[in-house]
């Protein structure tokens, strides 16, 4: 079965937990739990991780080389995992629970980190953030408690910090609602100096200048944090001191240790309902409370907002490896359906490799054949353009020699009401002109000079007079004019007939220019092309 690791971030202790879901129907799970601190070498110990998460002020070791805080972090988590899994199978994801008060700069900045880490340890593990009060709702949801959907309170006491947020939880879908309220005043280290000053009171003088003494109550604040834990479960306990005056054992009781703390949890149950304000929820609202973080364990907290908010109080058995457990949950469930879906995809089939390459076969006939059809679509293309250039050079002459009549070098009385004959001053002798009728549907074009010796005309007609083999003076008639709309047809007969003549201007022949030799460039001796195209004739 697949196997799934949380991990929880907290400010002073990292916890993992492996959630590895087996045939049995309840699921057997392994904590691992880690301060969170790393030590780069003897002299470079590094602490406060969690609160320099993509701080850009780096921490510096001994040897003043700069450290980002999400790079430590980053170490602290891929060496938590690796104590947890190593007897176990390895998880096929995990999902690590960050605080709810980091800004997404400090989740990204963690995550690159972790990207980062992982690669350069080779770990096939995917990762995924989420914040620590939904691992907690998918801890409660999974823990078959029948309140799991509505609107929820995490209580999230820590050792340096209290967490208070949101959510609601609606067919198995959890969202924060509003922003959680995170205060650094309050916590589990506040408690401990509460507890130690409460023992050193005990003491008319300690000498707080010598390094015994300074030793003498670290060790103390130690004691302290134990007798606060064991009150949690029991109602008395006993505190060793040992200080430089001697040692002394101090009986410390329940009802001691809750006025002590009295004053700050009363403080956070008022944050309780600053939180729900914040949200826009009322108190009413709230289905539930879980109480997470290892000092919300202390039997006063559950009392103090039970009594306030009149909602049930839910803890886990450890409140500090709930979110842990959330997040283990969720990693199996993202591993389980990750496997599903990728039995269920269809595998690609593979393609068969051919025995023999592939080879192009040339045809020398038909590329030369393909390459003439080219060639002559080319030419017919730019003496079409040519002959219609002709025209509309013509049709524009028309037009202007009908606005403005010829000059008086014409002679009128050779030209007929009908048609137009126009000679060829550079016709050699014995040429005669030639006159047709004009057509209905335009004036005839007739192309006047002879042809450069040497050059093709094309796209033009010309004349021969019989027997002499040269052109003939062209012929021209006046096309009619065209009827405009709501004119008298015989009036515009009569404008017709009573213009005056008009010259077509000469065309001159259009010359083809040779066409260079164009070489094929060199391909692979597989496939074999024509080195050159030879000529061919237009037309």
């Amino acid at each position: 079965m697949e196997a799934g690791l949380g991990i929880g971030i907290g400010s002073t202790t990292l916890v993992a937990v492996v959630d590895k879901l087996d045939d049995a129907p309840a699921s057997s799970r392994r904590t691992v739990r880690s301060d969170s601190v790393v030590q780069l070498d003897p002299s470079s110990v590094f602490t406060d991780l969690v609160e320099r998460v993509g701080d850009p002020v780096p921490l510096y070791s001994a040897d003043g080389t700069p450290h980002r805080g999400e790079d430590l972090t980053a170490v602290a988590i891929t060496t938590l995992m690796r104590d947890a899994v190593a007897d176990h199978d390895q998880p096929s994801h995990v999902v690590i629970a960050h605080p709810a008060w980091w800004s997404r700069h400090a989740v990204s900045a963690l995550e690159d980190a972790l990207s980062t880490k992982m690669i350069h340890d080779a770990t096939p593990v995917n990762a995924t953030l989420v914040a620590e009060p939904i691992a907690v709702v998918d801890w409660l949801r999974n823990s078959g408690h029948p309140d799991s959907d509505g609107l929820t309170a995490v209580f999230d006491l820590g050792a340096r910090s209290l967490d208070i947020t949101l959510l609601s939880t609606t067919s198995g879908t959890t969202t924060i609602v509003g922003k959680s309220l995170h205060s650094d005043d309050i916590g589990g280290d506040e408690f401990d100096h509460l507890v130690t000053m409460h023992l050193l009171a005990e003491f008319d003088h300690i000498d707080m200048s010598t390094p015994e003494t300074l030793e003498a109550l670290t060790a103390l604040r130690g004691h302290a944090r134990e007798a606060k834990e064991i009150l949690s479960f029991d109602t008395e306990t006993v505190v060793h001191v040992d200080l430089p005056g001697g040692s002394h054992n101090l009986r410390l009781v329940r009802s001691e240790l809750e006025d002590l703390l009295r004053p700050a949890i009363t403080r956070s149950v008022a944050l309780v309902h600053e939180a729900i304000r914040s949200a826009g929820v009322e108190s009413n609202d709230v289905s539930h409370v879980v109480l997470a973080g290892g000092s919300s364990s202390i039997p006063l907290v559950a009392e103090l907002l039970s009594s306030e908010l009149r909602v049930p109080m839910i803890a886990a058995p450890d409140p500090r490896s709930c979110a842990a457990a959330g997040a283990a949950t969720r990693a199996t469930a993202i591993g389980t359906t990750a496997t599903a879906v990728e039995q269920t995809l269809p595998k690609p089939v593979p393609v068969p490799a051919f025995s023999t390459p592939l080879v192009v076969a040339s045809n020398p006939e038909a590329t030369s054949a393909a390459r003439r059809s080219s060639r002559v679509g080319i030419v017919a293309a730019v003496v079409g353009a040519c002959a219609i250039l002709a025209a509309g050079g013509l049709g524009i002459g028309t037009a202007v020699d009908k606005i403005k009549p010829a000059s008086s070098s014409a002679d009128p009385s050779s030209e007929s009401p009908t048609s137009a004959i126009t000679s060829n001053p550079t016709a050699p002798s014995g040429s005669e002109p030639v006159a047709d009728a004009a057509p209905s549907t335009g004036a005839a074009v007739a192309v006047t000079g002879l042809p450069t010796p040497g050059t093709r005309s094309v796209g033009v007609a010309t004349t021969g007079a019989a027997g002499t083999g040269s052109p003939a003076a062209p012929v021209a008639t006046d096309p009619p004019a065209a009827a405009q709309p709501g004119a008298d047809p015989t009036t515009a007969q009569q404008n017709v007939d009573s213009g005056s003549p008009f010259q077509i201007p000469q065309v001159p022949a259009f010359e083809v220019p040779d066409l260079p030799v164009v070489v094929a460039p060199q391909f692979p001796d597989q496939l074999t092309l024509p080195t050159a195209i030879p000529r061919f004739p237009v037309g």
